[in-house]
């Protein structure tokens, strides 16, 4: 390889790494069987034509002043197949497109899990459509995380940790279940359901505040459903209702890990004439916008769905523009919003 190829590459891979960590000498003398003196000559040369900064050991990007970024950001979505089905990520979304609108970015694309949920599907997006950023709202494969923080500037993630070293703004889902469960023993109900569909910090809420107040922990009632494509749908909330009412002793509460769950669940007791709430109480998580219109009106946890975008499109730009930007770990409040579901 001549010495033109052998500085093009090296300038692909410096910028391939985005400044994720620094391209040393040893490495690259390695990688085109040349020596370090060679490399070293190269980092030389490179620098003086003002493409990189020289360190000790090696060469890293020069910071991009504001006039070379694209300030465009991609958007990764945990749903693996309608982009904008779930009205908790919509809210997301639009808070995060708000936001970075009002600094001067824009989101070039939104990308579901199932397109890019391997490294190759990755790298094809990445390649075609090059951006300075990627806003991860909700879990994304740890694998395309892996090759993310190797190639992209700037991470931000959502709701789930997905990664180390990452900014992350999410809420406090543990205090809302909390609250949620504290609220349904001070109206004098005492044999608690919960429908979910995965185990987080809401069981472990849900869990905590049954055995603080003495209730049943009968594994029964408590119902974690495999979900699909489509994530935490009003089907789990049928399924699970049909569950808990099939019980020996069925609750006199279900509490459900989100509004979508709880609003199938509502539905599924309407079809079999079991009155909410005289019959049984049901609560939600999330106060999506439905939550006020289903019958009777859901009470529910309130998540700052559209902050937390606001957010998140906040911390992507600072760690575009500032390359020593330390990462953040933001946690929203939740809070109770008590409706007539559960007799409020």
């Amino acid at each position: 390889m001549n010495k033109e190829a052998r500085q093009q590459q090296i300038i692909q891979l410096v910028q391939q790494l985005g400044g994720q960590r620094m391209l040393g000498t040893r490495e690259l003398a390695l990688k085109f069987g040349v020596t370090e003196m060679t490399v070293r000559r190269d980092f030389q040369e490179l620098s003086l034509r003002g493409l990189f900064r020289r360190k000790y050991g090696g060469v890293s990007p020069l910071p991009r002043s504001a006039d070379q970024l694209r300030k465009e950001i991609g958007i990764w979505l945990v749903s693996q197949t309608g982009k904008y089905t779930d009205p908790f990520f919509n809210a997301i979304l639009e808070g995060a497109d708000r936001k970075l609108h009002d600094l001067g970015y824009r989101i070039t694309y939104v990308n579901t899990r199932t397109e890019v949920n391997t490294v190759e599907r990755s790298r094809d997006l990445l390649h075609s459509h090059p951006v300075d950023g990627i806003i991860l709202v909700g879990y994304i494969g740890t694998e395309s995380v892996k090759y993310l923080k190797k190639h992209v500037r700037a991470i931000v993630q959502t709701i789930e940790l997905v990664g180390d070293n990452l900014d992350t703004v999410t809420f406090d889902g543990y205090s809302g279940m909390r609250q949620m469960v504290d609220h349904l023993v001070e109206r004098g109900y005492r044999r608690l359901g919960f429908i979910s569909g995965g185990s987080d910090l809401r069981l472990k809420a849900f869990m905590d505040g049954i055995q603080a107040h003495g209730l049943p922990a009968d594994a029964n009632l408590r119902v974690l459903l495999p979900f699909g494509l489509d994530g935490w749908t009003p089907e789990l909330g049928h399924v699970g209702a049909q569950k808990l009412m099939a019980l020996r002793k069925p609750p006199d509460a279900i509490v459900c890990a989100s509004d979508r769950i709880a609003i199938g669940a509502i539905q599924w007791l309407y079809q079999h004439n079991i009155s909410v709430p005289a019959d049984v109480a049901i609560t939600g998580f999330d106060d999506i916008l439905e939550a006020q219109f289903t019958a009777p009106p859901l009470t529910t946890v309130h998540v700052h769905k559209q902050l937390m975008g606001e957010l998140a499109a906040e911390r992507i730009v600072k760690r575009i523009e500032n390359e020593n930007e330390v990462p953040l770990f933001i946690e929203t409040p939740t809070h109770l919003v008590i409706r007539r579901s559960c007799g409020g």
